[in-house]
């Protein structure tokens, strides 16, 4: 199930990453972002994602997995 996640920013969304398969950033400045940003799903489900910090870490484990 993919999901892309956003940052509201003033009236509208940023996208900031998309998870299918896997985690990444679409937007270059979304990783500077606080680790304590809130983000929304924008077209499904967060499974536990709810912050940057949650994407980031998300992206670690992954990284992690990887290399096993």
């Amino acid at each position: 199930m993919s999901t892309t996640f956003g940052v509201k920013v003033k009236d509208d969304y940023v996208e900031v990453a998309f998870r299918s398969n896997g985690m990444r950033f679409i937007n270059e400045l979304a990783e500077l972002l606080p680790d304590d940003t809130p983000v929304i799903p924008l077209d499904n489900t967060a499974q536990g994602i709810y912050t940057i910090g949650d994407i980031k870490n998300h992206i670690l484990n992954q990284m992690k997995d990887d290399r096993v």
